[in-house]
């Protein structure tokens, strides 16, 4: 079986960052156990088990990756996988200027401090990005990933080895010949179906890819994800943030995120999401999507919570009003 050594900057820490990838024990692609994290990929035309583990405490850190079946794996295929998992756990990611921005923010610097190492996880492709964070909008993240599993069940490939099974995502010509009808009886909401199929189309026709807006600044990309039918600025920027590895994005219209930035930053007092993301240039700058995960970290620690109570209204705050259609959207996060 081919090895694969790659060096990160340090501090990273490995296992986080591929809990972030698992996300949660219902996950039917990412798997992690026993230090190991692995997924069924298309690399070429060919399914392969890619598996990732530390190998040994020295500097830089270092992770070993395997490729199963190895007899496949030609030179092209193995730089395409080097790329992967680089991307996959922001291995190139250096945080020095962020750590040292935390200085006088106790507030990341304790979650700095409990979430040391942690880099963005980021989903391999540009389909799998959009399809995942389509089925996170407005509802419980539990439910989107039961739905991204029923997906994964029906129209993924499955891989066979070690007397394991690993199912991969699909690849956007299969869900491009899929009906609405049958993304319904999956439980999918009829926007959300269409939304996903119409994405599916789009990739597998080449019109729209990770090489084409990877050229882009974030604004390009976010208008050009945009122009596609339940897809706008939330889902852009977790795109941007979870696949493309910008580290300058904090999605401020996210409800969880601009509610800690109002209960820890501001004293509860309402802001708008043009506030919020022009607090967040302004304190994180060019690592605001670091601080949007450590928040996500804290969360899911325990270390964070909101209590809605505590967060005032606009009138109550004396805040100046958003206006009600703004505020709609806003709160929609995309809603399909």
């Amino acid at each position: 079986m081919p090895e694969l050594f790659l060096d990160a900057h340090a501090p990273f820490d490995f296992a986080s960052t591929a809990r972030f990838l698992r996300f949660t024990d219902a996950e039917a692609v990412d798997t992690f156990a026993a230090d190991r994290y692995s997924r069924a990929i298309h690399f070429g035309e060919r399914l392969f088990l890619l598996s990732v583990e530390p190998d040994g405490a020295g500097a830089p850190p270092r992770i070993r990756v395997k490729l199963s079946p190895g007899k496949f794996a030609a030179p092209q295929i193995l730089d395409e996988a080097a790329r992967t998992v680089r991307d996959m756990f922001s291995l190139e990611h250096d945080l020095a200027g962020w750590r040292a921005r935390l200085v006088r923010d106790g507030v990341m610097r304790r979650l700095e401090a409990d979430h040391h190492g942690l880099r963005l996880p980021r989903w391999p492709t540009l389909f799998e990005a959009l399809v995942t964070s389509i089925l996170l909008q407005q509802i419980a993240t539990s439910v989107a990933i039961t739905f991204r599993r029923r997906v994964v069940e029906r129209y993924g490939e499955r891989l066979e080895t070690g007397g394991e099974t690993y199912l991969a995502f699909p690849r956007p010509e299969e869900l491009a010949r899929a009906s609405v009808e049958e993304l319904r009886a999956l439980g999918l909401s009829n926007a959300k179906a269409t939304c996903i199929i119409e994405v599916a189309r789009a990739c597998a026709a080449g019109e729209l890819s990770s090489a084409s807006l990877g050229r882009d600044d974030n604004e390009g990309v976010i208008a050009r994800l945009s122009s596609l039918r339940g897809i706008g600025r939330w889902t852009a920027e977790w795109v941007l943030m979870l696949h493309f590895g910008r580290p300058d994005v904090f999605p401020a219209a996210d409800l969880f995120l601009r509610g800690v930035v109002v209960k820890h930053y501001n004293r509860g007092v309402a802001m708008t999401e043009r506030e919020i993301r022009a607090f967040a240039a302004k304190r994180w700058g060019a690592y605001q999507s670091y601080s949007a995960l450590y928040f996500l970290a804290g969360m899911r620690a325990g270390t964070i919570t909101l209590k809605p109570e505590r967060v005032l209204s606009s009138k109550q705050s004396g805040a100046k009003p958003t206006h009600r259609a703004q505020r709609k959207t806003t709160d929609r996060q995309d809603e399909t």
